[in-house]
């Protein structure tokens, strides 16, 4: 139902194969990858994945000409990539899915593709190889929404051996794009297009490699060559950055056996001075590439290159006097930088190159770069400034973020920096009418009722429970055992679960069994402490049904019998299930299994209704239930809501692209709109016969149980704050 839970873990095994094995179990994203998103304007962004994948950071324009979608995609960046992809551009865009679109845009945008659309002259020349192209042509689009941006930001890196791994693992493992089988034609890409790109001496190595025709071999040697830089991203001629990598190439990878050989290469080619010396090191200890004198470097006759500044190492490497007084000791540079400069790009030859007073792109310190973002950005003294462009503003104070305030839109800084809108929206730097707290301090909530007067919320605590009674205008909170507002011990020792109203009583579960409280205030009955972890609950006045997490089955009781031992009626024991919703006759019962169950309140003519719905690995899917007269609604946590005839049919999608829906609730009657909680932070609405989604509050963090009345929506976060607004 509703929290994280040691019994689940198993079910985690799914999650991680959905997401790659290298992501921990918080990960929800690949590193750096970028996913398409919307402004407040209506206009394509996209948002960033962060170093370790748990989060993405905030929404940002990016170059996408005035139109959204699928529409631009064909039109404004198809004919301008590489030939390679120009064909799998067009089928993705003629499904005329914009999310996936809006995807696969933003993910070429951020390696400056489609940026402004088809350059003079063509599309640019840079190959993308089979495995790439088949990833990018053939099955981003065909995977679900949460492997979608990660399959695109993958494929766009160029990257032949992370394309293949992707493919085979986070793929074809799970079922899709069985079909694509791009790795017979690694060897034919290494030697066609790879291999002439490359130095000489390292173009015969690789052409060799190439002819053994090895697929695997050939995608690992690809993979090298891209992350040094080479096959496709640099043209033939293009020079290394530093001097060892220069020596390493000319003198050393030439005398090595084939399979040191290709690692030298790789190394060589990456024009990064830290790793050809690093690998210069490491070969010389087992006696390899010396110099003529035994000391190690290059080769040459410029005698002894322990301490010579002009040979520091090997002969030719220049410890550079530019801003800096050089030294060098055991064959290695040593710069003494002149105040005010650094030695950024590790490269001795040039000195210290790098003024760090003045340089935007190395203010203060190596890489410390003053951001652009809607603002011109200069370093003075070592420190960041910024000129924020119109309509923006640098809220957070630091200059390395730039101007990263939309005013006219922020909710948090709405017209001004921290003008909090309190929930509401920010339109035209204007507040629109904010969330009303009721409550706060009430972690960790599970589940939320109402009546005509209160919200009743129940919980968990690591020192007890909450289970308490919130008046709905007045806000404050007191428990439901005694009246008195809950302190730092909870409202009792317990954990709660799920409640469910009995007219002047409610019904809750939780580590005690199934409970019988007063609503007005009193010591709570235990209807039956039998079964085991007692899940979710429904009741229509005078039976009550639950579920059990860890048991499994649907289980009934008396509702005004205390002590009772409860009847299991579906016959299954060891069938887990999460969310239960009711009506008049029936049950509806939703399954870690991904399936959800109709059956008549005595366990008679149980039937599946629904299949193949998403597992969420924390929170049972799909992990909230609703009912009106003629309709089932549920939140899947790939981001759909759905709406579903009693009978089964009619299967319908009301809103798609959703960041993590949680909790669902209705309005009673065949009309009106059903709502659910982001927990990214927005709670929406949208209408039951579909249309339009509604964003109706923003900022609401970690929101995860909500429910409605005739005039407002109420929700309670993960922290513990219970607010309401109008609908």
């Amino acid at each position: 139902m509703r929290r994280n839970n040691s019994r689940l873990r198993p079910a985690l095994l799914l999650a991680l194969a959905l997401f790659g094995a290298d992501c921990g179990d918080d990960a929800i994203c690949s590193p750096g990858a970028l996913s398409a998103c919307f402004l407040a304007d209506g206009s394509l962004g996209a948002q960033q994945c962060n170093a370790d994948g748990t989060a993405f950071g905030a929404c940002a324009p990016v170059a996408s000409g005035s139109r959204r979608g699928c529409d631009h995609l064909d039109e404004a960046c198809c004919p301008a990539l590489p030939a390679e992809l120009v064909a799998g551009c067009h089928t993705a865009a003629s499904q005329e899915n914009d999310a996936a679109c809006d995807d696969f845009l933003a993910s070429a945008n951020a390696v400056d593709l489609c940026t402004g659309g088809p350059g003079e002259g063509g599309a640019p020349v840079v190959p993308y190889g089979p495995s790439c192209a088949g990833l990018l042509d053939a099955c981003c689009a065909a995977l679900p929404a949460q492997l979608r941006e990660a399959c695109h930001a993958t494929g766009f890196r160029g990257n032949e051996q992370l394309c293949h791994q992707f493919l085979e693992s986070d793929a074809k493992d799970n079922g899709f794009c069985a079909d694509v089988d791009p790795a017979a034609e690694s060897c034919g890409y290494l030697s066609e297009r790879c291999c002439p790109s490359l130095p000489e001496g390292a173009r015969e190595r690789c052409a060799a490699l190439a002819g053994e025709a090895d697929a695997a071999r050939c995608l690992d040697y690809l993979g090298g060559a891209a992350d040094a830089g080479r096959c496709p991203r640099l043209a033939p001629d293009e020079p290394f950055s530093a001097a060892p990598c220069d020596a390493l190439l000319d003198t050393c990878c030439a005398t090595l056996d084939p399979e040191l050989a290709y690692q030298c290469d790789l190394a060589a080619m990456s024009g990064v001075h830290a790793r050809c010396e690093a690998f210069s090191s490491s070969i010389r200890a087992f006696g390899l590439c010396l110099d003529s004198d035994g000391a190690g470097g290059g080769g040459g006759d410029c005698g002894d290159t322990s301490s010579d500044v002009d040979n520091c190492g090997f002969c030719g490497n220049v410890c550079g006097d530019q801003h800096a007084t050089p030294s060098c000791a055991a064959g290695r540079c040593s710069l003494a930088c002149d105040l005010g400069h650094a030695d950024c790009d590790g490269e001795p030859a040039n000195g210290c190159e790098a003024d760090v007073e003045g340089d935007a792109d190395n203010c203060g310190a190596c890489g410390n770069t003053c951001s652009a973002l809607h603002a011109a950005a200069t370093c003075v003294a070592g420190a960041c400034e910024v000129a924020c462009d119109a309509g923006y503003a640098d809220c957070d104070g630091d200059a390395f973020t730039g101007c990263e305030v939309a005013l006219a839109s922020d909710p948090f800084n709405c017209g001004a920096c921290g003008n909090d809108c309190a929930g509401g929206l920010c339109d035209a730097g204007e507040c629109a009418p904010g969330a009303t707290s009721l409550a706060s301090g009430l972690a960790v909530p599970s589940a939320l009722v109402l009546d005509n007067s209160a919200l009743y919320l129940v919980g968990f605590q690591h020192a007890g429970g909450i289970a308490v009674r919130i008046d709905k205008l007045s806000g404050g909170a007191t428990c439901l055992a005694n009246g008195a507002p809950p302190g730092v011990v909870g409202c009792s020792a317990d954990r709660f679960e799920d409640i469910a109203l009995l007219g002047a009583d409610a019904i809750v579960t939780g580590a005690s069994g199934v409970l019988r409280y007063p609503l007005s205030g009193g010591a709570a009955i235990p209807l039956t402490t039998a079964i085991p972890d007692p899940w979710a609950v429904v009741t229509d006045g005078s039976e009550a049904w639950f579920t059990s997490l860890s048991q499994g089955g649907i289980y009934r009781v008396d509702a005004l019998t205390s002590g009772q031992s409860a009847q299991e009626i579906t016959g299954v024991f060891s069938e887990p299930g999460g969310a239960l919703a009711s009506d008049a006759e029936h049950l509806y019962w939703s399954r870690t299994d991904g399936t959800v169950v109709k059956l008549r309140k005595d366990g008679t003519e149980r039937r599946q209704i629904a299949s193949g719905q998403v597992v969420d690995t924390t929170n049972l899917t799909p992990h909230y239930l609703a009912v009106d007269a003629e309709h089932l609604f549920w939140s899947s946590p790939n981001g759909f809501v759905f709406r579903l005839a009693k009978d089964g049919a009619d299967l319908t999608v009301l809103a798609d692209d959703q960041p993590s829906p949680a909790g669902i609730a209705v309005d009673p009657g065949d009309g009106g709109a059903v709502y659910w909680a982001n927990r990214v932070g927005s709670i929406r609405k949208v209408p039951k016969a579909g249309g339009a989604v509604t964003t109706l509050a923003v900022g609401q963090l970690d929101a995860i149980a909500i429910a409605v009345d005739e005039a407002f929506v109420y929700w309670a976060t993960r922290a513990g704050d219970v607010r309401k607004i109008a609908k």
